[in-house]
């Protein structure tokens, strides 16, 4: 008997423990169901949300669909970018969670250890929760984001409660840093207890059974059951009361002794005890088992005794009970899981991303509406089919991509080409992620494709608004300045490469005429000729427009002159040849400047500067011609520059004055106006005439001021004269090109007339040619022909002016220039220039005026063909204020005389021959 109560309670112990260990492996099995159904949430939420801080919206508004649709799933979800901040949630925007750079989850999904699981963390709900989190990677595998679940852990705490264990058992869940996940009784989830020193030797067993005291709880010794869960980090312990696992050896003991000293006559009431009391009742329990067997786990037996069998029966009971609510856990869990994949099946069909998941061997085995929209194949197409979409150029990239994904690789925004049902093609970004088994094998592989075919054009669109001239079609100056770096980057910046910069000779003009339609079309039309030149010589050159009327072209592995002389000379030949445009004959030219790297400029900026800089003596050297880079014009370029930056000191230090040389009636020799002049006053060397400086003035930005300071110094001093006695019918003031068409102009007149009390007419505003021609806006001018403001086309005939330019403006005179005059007495054809010159204003009803007579007999021959007025060293020099005062008052003197009058006592320079008459005035009266 001693030996069968032996092996009895090794048989009893061997079965608690193992009972024990039974428990703790169910628990921790339940674990690995929680975290697998939670790191398949995350596998698929991946792959639609975004880890672009600017789709916060977007984000927040998924995660919430997600949180609404799994109904019972009392969690958080939040995306987290790569420093911790929140750009996704499905909490409310004003609970949002704050920086988890420090997190345990977080530092281990940002350094891809899977699972990333923290330790509990007390949330503002006063709930205890633990997240589970996954990376967010692109297609290069980088970690962008990371995705996080927060599961309470009231789950686990119910999970513990589906156990029909004996009284005072004891089950805790403990994470590999001692933090308490779960356990029934106390209040200990969140806590660390430090003090548990079998954790380390059974985290090192990973399962088994030993036998403790409780100390944190209740000092009872334990049958304690152990074993770490597969997919997370976790110790499920379960400890049954040894007083519990083995209360039945010790009432066995115990009545063994009695029964030792009992008699033969016991025996038999024992046997029939046995028969009636035990024998039956288990094959009633044996029978109630095999229902049990059967699924029917409401089935409970009925047997009720007080010995081992009624305890038996009693456990039998609690196991069936314990059965039951397993299998009603299963039931809501797979509820759950369904109801979350209906929803993630309806957010993934209400999304405008395909998705597409495929098998090991690539077949087809989930296609999204998405899909359908996209690529137009039916479901029923698609199942099972593998490969369609991969166009056949592309067929060995699309394995190797699939191949890393199966291999584990999350791979985002990798653009591709895919095929249509219609065999369109379409640009997409793709997104791949593996799908894995609860045991963590992947058993698929899931693709997001979003369609970018309109933005890949949109972006092309947007490349060639930026890169080329959209007139042209040419390249732009930025591609320009690109392509010429990349060629003078070329082994090293030693291979020669040409740039010629074009400026079009009188576009503008066939912009004013013929409207700007026909200037746009007259541009495309000499961007052709350029490249037609260049593909006719077999140059591989590029041809772009800088704006306006500016071409350049580049000229690579070219450095001789020779050769780029004859190839620009080609060019200028073609864009001098007749253009047909809208019906209508147009004639153009153009100047080129060319600049030769290396020797002309390393870099981009300082070639095309040399370049502009031969240009620029091209165009001053009349135009329609080339002209090559040398040093010496980026010294003359520094000179001009020196020149205005002394102009402006000149202006501000008052040095420029103005000198007056008189206008003369040819009839009668009276002066009857003078024109303001120019000087500059330079310290160092002396009176400068307007040849020295005046060009650079023009172009720079005080030349408004200085024209205002002209207008104002000319009037105040013809009004100082007028109140003298000395009236001048007028005085001529030279405008500057930017003063002509300025608003400002009016202003500056009207204000200098009002200021000194001269009326309108004594102010005659005077216009080169190269103002005429670029008549812009010529309301200014009118206007101030309207209030009276005389108007004179001064050096008329020196250049391109025409007849239109007379009519287009309102004159009252044209200056013919001296370049004409000086040569009318011995050279028939200028004198027959100036003939007909004289001729044509007359007949417009326009005066005139010759400039530059030096000569009585030109001024004959001027007064013979009927021209009104003179000026020129014959008359005077201009003059200082002074002394053409002084000069003033002489030819009054001289007029007094010539007309048999006594001068005045105020007159300062007497004659010696009174009463004599004027040749002019003679031939006047003759005539």
């Amino acid at each position: 008997m001693t030996a069968a109560l032996w092996s009895q309670w090794k048989s009893d112990r061997a079965a608690a423990t193992e009972h024990a260990a039974h428990e703790a492996r169910i628990l921790a099995s339940e674990v690995d169901d929680h975290i697998s159904a939670l790191q398949n949430l995350l596998s698929v939420l991946v792959q639609a949300v975004s880890y672009d801080p600017a789709d916060r919206s977007a984000n927040d508004a998924l995660l919430r669909k997600v949180k609404r649709e799994l109904s019972g799933f009392d969690s958080h979800i939040f995306l987290l970018d790569t420093d911790g901040n929140n750009i996704g949630t499905s909490a409310s925007s004003d609970n949002r969670p704050p920086n988890a750079r420090d997190r345990t989850y977080f530092r281990e999904a940002m350094a891809d250890h899977l699972p990333a699981v923290g330790d509990p963390i007390l949330v503002r709900s006063g709930r205890w929760v633990v997240n589970v989190a996954r990376p967010v990677k692109d297609e290069t595998g980088k970690i962008r984001a990371v995705l996080t679940v927060g599961p309470v852990l009231d789950h686990f705490q119910d999970t513990l409660r589906l156990h029909g264990l004996p009284a005072n058992t004891a089950i805790s869940i403990i994470n590999t840093r001692g933090y308490v996940i779960a356990a029934n009784g106390g209040d200990w989830i969140g806590r660390r207890r430090a003090d548990w020193g079998q954790l380390p030797g059974r985290i090192a067993a990973k399962e088994g059974s030993d036998t403790s005291r409780w100390s944190h709880r209740d000092n009872l010794e334990r049958v304690n059951g152990f074993a770490l869960a597969r997919r997370v980090p976790w110790m499920v312990t379960v400890g049954v009361p040894t007083d519990i696992a083995y209360g039945a050896l010790a009432n066995r003991l115990k009545w063994g002794a009695l029964m030792c000293g009992g008699t033969l006559a016991i025996a038999f009431a024992i046997a029939w005890l046995l028969s009636g009391r035990i024998v039956r009742p288990l094959r009633r329990l044996g029978m109630d088992a095999a229902v049990l067997a059967g699924g029917d786990f409401s089935h409970r037996t009925t047997v009720r005794t007080r010995d081992e069998v009624g305890t038996l029966a009693s456990n039998f009971n609690q196991m069936a009970a314990a059965l039951e609510r397993r299998r009603q856990k299963v039931r809501t869990a797979r509820g759950e899981m369904r109801q979350a994949k209906d929803t993630l099946a309806t957010v993934i069909d209400t999304s405008h991303v395909a998705i597409v998941c495929c098998e090991p061997d690539q077949s087809i085995v989930l296609w999204s509406r998405g899909a359908e929209r996209m690529f137009g194949y039916g479901g029923g197409e698609a199942l099972g089919r593998q490969r369609m979409l991969v166009p056949p150029e592309g067929m060995a990239e699309a394995q190797a991509l699939f191949q890393r994904a199966y291999g584990g690789e999350t791979i985002r925004d990798l653009h591709v080409k895919r095929r249509r049902k219609d065999g369109a093609l379409l640009d997409v970004r793709l997104a791949a992620a593996p799908m894995h088994n609860p045991d963590g094998t992947v058993r698929s592989v899931a693709f997001a494709y979003e369609d970018i075919t309109d933005r890949k054009a949109a972006e092309e669109q947007l490349r060639r608004l930026a890169h080329y001239d959209q007139l042209t079609g040419l390249p732009n100056r930025a591609l320009l300045q690109h392509e010429l770096g990349r060629l003078l980057a070329k082994d090293g910046g030693k291979t020669p490469t040409s740039v010629v910069l074009f400026d079009l000779d009188e576009f503008k003009d066939v912009n004013d005429t013929l409207g700007h339609s026909t200037g746009d079309q007259l541009l495309i039309e000499v961007g052709r000729r350029l490249m037609g030149v260049a593909e006719e010589r077999s140059l591989v050159g590029l041809a772009s427009r800088l704006g306006g009327d500016e071409f350049v072209v580049i000229l690579p592995n070219c450095g001789d002159p020779r050769c780029i002389r004859e190839i620009v000379d080609l060019m200028l030949k073609r864009l001098n040849e007749p253009f047909v445009i809208n019906d209508q004959v147009v004639h153009l030219g153009a100047s080129a400047g060319i600049a030769i790297a290396p020797q002309d400029g390393a870099d981009v900026e300082e070639l095309i500067a040399n370049a502009d800089l031969a240009l620029y003596q091209a165009k001053s050297a009349g135009g329609r011609n080339l002209r090559f880079f040398m040093p010496v014009l980026r010294a003359q370029a520094q000179a001009r520059r020196s020149l205005g930056l002394e102009l402006r000191r000149a202006f501000t230090n008052n040095e420029f004055e103005i000198h007056f040389q008189p206008q003369i009636r040819l009839s009668d020799n009276a002066v009857v106006g003078a024109e303001a002049l120019l000087r500059w006053r330079h310290p160092q060397r002396g009176v400068l005439g307007p040849g020295a400086f005046i060009d650079t003035l023009a172009e720079s930005a005080i030349a408004s001021g200085v024209g205002r300071w002209i207008i104002r110094t000319a009037c105040e001093q013809s009004a100082a004269w007028r109140g003298m006695g000395l009236p001048l019918a007028r005085m001529g003031v030279n405008l500057f090109p930017s003063q002509a068409y300025n608003e400002a102009l009016y202003q500056d007149v009207m204000e200098a007339l009002r200021d000194f009390a001269l009326p309108a007419d004594a102010l005659e505003l005077e216009i080169t040619e190269n103002i005429a021609l670029n008549p812009e806006d010529s309301a200014v001018l009118q206007r101030l022909h309207d209030k009276g403001v005389k108007l004179a086309f001064d050096d008329f005939g020196t250049g391109y002016a025409s007849l239109s330019h007379l009519t287009r403006l309102p004159l009252s005179r044209i200056k013919i220039d001296r370049s004409f005059v000086g040569k009318i007495t011995h050279d028939a054809h200028d004198a027959a220039i100036v003939r007909s010159l004289i001729a044509m204003a007359h007949n417009l009803d326009i005066g005139v005026i010759a400039e530059g007579v030096e000569t009585r007999q030109q001024a004959d021959f001027l007064l013979n063909e009927n021209c009104e007025e003179a000026q020129g060293f014959l008359y005077a020099k201009p003059l200082p204020a002074a002394k053409f005062e002084t000069y003033l008052r002489t030819q009054r003197l001289a007029l007094q005389f010539a007309d048999g009058l006594e001068p005045s006592g105020d007159d300062p320079v007497p004659f010696e021959r009174r009463g004599t008459k004027s040749p002019g005035r003679r031939r006047a009266r003759r005539a």
